[in-house]
């Protein structure tokens, strides 16, 4: 066993792999002292997820792995190599924990930049929360890092879809504080409860709502969410190297919701993309959802101490985040007064009349989460 197993999901990410794994021995050579470590306990990850500029244009030159491979940091045991079959960043994310030694884990992104210290505040900062760790993420040349500059948290948007969006809200500059969710392309958190609560939903076909599975998982099960503000991470591309297709990201979403139990916010979000018709493909998002994810979605009832309604009721990152610090300053928005008359005119109007659970939602929404309507008039 050794201290801290860094995964990176990559697929066709020549070059910036490269430099990502070097950012992250920078990171860990001003980090393994302060922490009681050795150097040497550390290893990195690739998960190649189906690249396909492996040996272009010439062999051992360029390539997800093939650059890396031959070299020192190979075979001196600092890098493995994981091949993942499935195209899917989540099965690329389980395979690599699966694989991994450390008693810590890190997930990143494979085009990533980090700060000094970062592995110090992060390991520091999970002994003392005891769930999840995210780093504030700079983008794409986002510096210096000033607060206004970086991601420190996600905002819940619930109503017409089930997200989180980018929020500049950092509640102190000198400790973590909890959050609700935030992107995945770099978090920290021990390899025995990841592997407790079985990570990630499987079968997810691109990037989208695997964030917003596991963050919330993690609070249903009674863990917890945080950002250490002085890890930072800087985010250095945006683009994909494979093609996307949409209904792919809803897909994801359905199953994601599907597992977590959270059956009226699903049905809300298959009305809302139903206002552009397509029934039958959407039909076929939720028989697969069902379908696939049916065994994790017995567990998750099983082990949750909190339904998701439960959770946005309670607001734990906020009520922690009072009792830590005096305050708190998360964010929720609720699409309701202004997505219903969207409905209007479109196969929506009479799925939502129809439907099975909006009725009890709109109950529950008015009751619980008024304050947090969007543009509602009190």
């Amino acid at each position: 066993m050794i201290k801290l197993s860094v995964v990176i999901p990559a697929r066709n990410e020549w070059p910036n792999v490269v430099h990502t794994v070097y950012s992250i021995l920078h990171a860990w050579e001003t980090s393994y002292e302060a922490l009681g470590w050795k150097e040497d306990e550390i290893e990195i990850i690739i998960v190649d997820n189906c690249s396909t500029d492996r040996g272009y244009p010439r062999t051992a030159v360029t390539g997800t792995t093939s650059y890396l491979m031959p070299r020192g940091i190979f075979s001196n045991r600092y890098l493995r190599v994981v091949y993942e079959p499935k195209a899917g960043n989540h099965s690329a994310r389980n395979r690599g924990v699966e694989k991994a030694r450390g008693k810590y884990i890190f997930l990143s992104d494979a085009h990533m930049s980090y700060n000094p210290r970062y592995f110090e505040y992060m390991v520091k900062a999970q002994r003392e929360s005891g769930g999840i760790v995210h780093s504030p993420i700079g983008w794409l040349g986002a510096y210096p890092p000033k607060e206004a500059s970086l991601g420190y948290q996600y905002t819940l948007k619930l109503g017409e879809e089930w997200k989180g969006t980018w929020a500049q809200r950092c509640l102190s500059q000198d400790d973590w504080f909890y959050i609700p969710a935030l992107g995945h392309c770099s978090l920290l958190f021990r390899k025995d409860q990841f592997t407790d609560f079985k990570g990630y939903q499987e079968n997810h076909r691109t990037y989208g709502g695997g964030e917003m599975y596991l963050n919330m998982k993690w609070w249903m099960f009674d863990s917890t969410v945080v950002c250490e503000p002085r890890a930072i991470g800087y985010h250095l591309a945006s683009e994909r190297g494979y093609s996307y297709n949409h209904d792919d990201y809803i897909g994801n979403i359905f199953a994601c919701m599907y597992a977590l139990g959270i059956d009226d916010w699903l049905e809300r979000s298959y009305i809302n993309y139903l206002r552009k018709g397509r029934k039958e493909v959407l039909d076929r998002m939720m028989m697969r959802a069902e379908k696939d994810q049916g065994e994790r979605r017995a567990f998750v009832e099983k082990r949750r101490k909190h339904t998701f309604n439960e959770i946005l009721i309670d607001r734990p990152w906020d009520r922690l985040n009072i009792a830590k610090f005096g305050t708190s300053n998360c964010g929720l928005s609720i699409f309701h007064d202004t997505w219903l008359p969207l409905l209007e005119g479109t196969p929506a109007k009479q799925a939502y009349a129809d439907s099975k659970y909006q009725k009890d939602l709109e109950v529950f929404i008015n009751t619980h989460l008024d304050e947090f309507v969007y543009k509602r008039e009190r």
